[in-house]
């Protein structure tokens, strides 16, 4: 309807005086996508569909990922995309109509508080469900672990210069529904190609060095597949969705009678001498940031990157993952005291 009172506001030629053929509508949109311009001749059909059509497929090419101030999952931002590309939602409002010689420009610029607002409505909501303890959304991942023997400072942070996220989403237990699973890790917001470090003393038991992306259409079709059984397969999970990782073994010296796994995963690329069976130190560079492994890895962009961490015990008692059952306050006060910088 915007979109039609400001089309029906475009006049037409006057009729006195000599008037050239309409050489009809141009458009422009910036490189960002941030507006969208129409320059429309005296005279010219001004057809609505058209300009829907144009902000349309301006809606489609926006990287949503950058109106975000942390790092979110690719369900998040498809849902963004997918919400705004749709003709009623169009993130475009109008901006100015001006005119120039026979020329009128008529300009729509991106409405980033209405982008901003639903993605904070999304945000909430997945703040609201996570805060759940996973033990109430599947009674088989429930944990009985306090997680009260692993010593303070035990785990340097892997990406220098970033603290584990606070948002419920993006730590362990929230729901993971695009893979109809469950999230074991940790999300570091850092940039593509950053530097990621050994947390421990460890030695290296997996390094995908010839990591190669998958097709999106590939890994969509494996997603539906989860999604039919209502769980994540473990070799969907651990050998397409961690995309290019390193694993490593820190043994059962850290904590007595445990035997704790590091895994690293989305990486962009691993650093040289990082191979199935070498030893390295805390603190020591093993790769990079990337985003392997998620829906915009696959489609060859570098959005969305960050480091997926996952901590795994092991002992009599079987495996699990760190923080596995626990409720978000009793979770985040775990990796308050397991993190440090240096």
């Amino acid at each position: 309807m915007l979109l039609g009172l400001w089309a029906g506001c475009v006049p037409t030629a006057p009729s006195s005086g000599p008037s050239e053929e309409p050489t009809g509508v141009a458009f422009h949109r910036s490189t960002d996508l941030d507006t969208v311009s129409f320059h429309i001749p005296f005279g010219a059909n001004m057809d609505e569909n058209l300009m829907t059509n144009v902000l349309t497929e301006a809606a489609n090419g926006i990287d949503y990922s950058r109106f975000l101030t942390e790092v979110t999952y690719d369900s998040v931002i498809d849902k963004i995309a997918t919400h705004f590309s749709r003709g009623e939602n169009l993130p475009y409002r109008p901006h100015s109509l001006t005119y120039e010689g026979s020329v009128i420009n008529l300009t729509f610029v991106l409405d980033r508080d209405r982008i901003a607002f639903y993605a904070t409505s999304l945000a909430a909501n997945a703040n609201t469900i996570s805060f759940t303890s996973v033990g109430a959304l599947n009674p088989d991942l429930e944990s009985k672990d306090s997680f009260d023997y692993l010593p303070d400072g035990l785990l340097l942070e892997p990406c220098p210069g970033v603290s584990y996220p606070k948002r419920s989403n993006l730590i362990p237990n929230a729901p993971r529904t695009y893979r109809s699973g469950t999230h074991r890790g940790i999300d570091f917001p850092a940039p593509f190609s950053s530097q990621i470090r050994a947390v421990a003393d460890g030695v290296v038991i997996r390094a995908d060095l010839n990591y190669s992306e998958v097709t999106n259409e590939f890994r969509e079709s494996l997603l539906e597949k989860a999604a039919k059984i209502g769980r994540t397969p473990s070799d969907i999970f651990e050998h397409i969705l961690f995309g290019q990782a390193v694993f490593l073994d820190h043994g059962i010296e850290l904590v007595e009678g445990k035997r704790l796994i590091s895994i690293y995963a989305h990486m962009s690329e691993i650093a040289d001498g990082i191979t199935v069976g070498t030893t390295v130190e805390r603190g020591q560079i093993i790769g990079k940031v990337g985003n392997s492994g998620t829906s915009d890895g696959a489609k060859g962009n570098r959005k969305g990157a960050h480091l997926h961490y996952e901590l795994i015990i092991q002992d009599q008692a079987g495996e699990r993952y760190i923080g596995q059952g626990l409720d978000y306050d009793p979770l985040t006060n775990l990796l308050d005291r397991l993190f440090i910088s240096n």
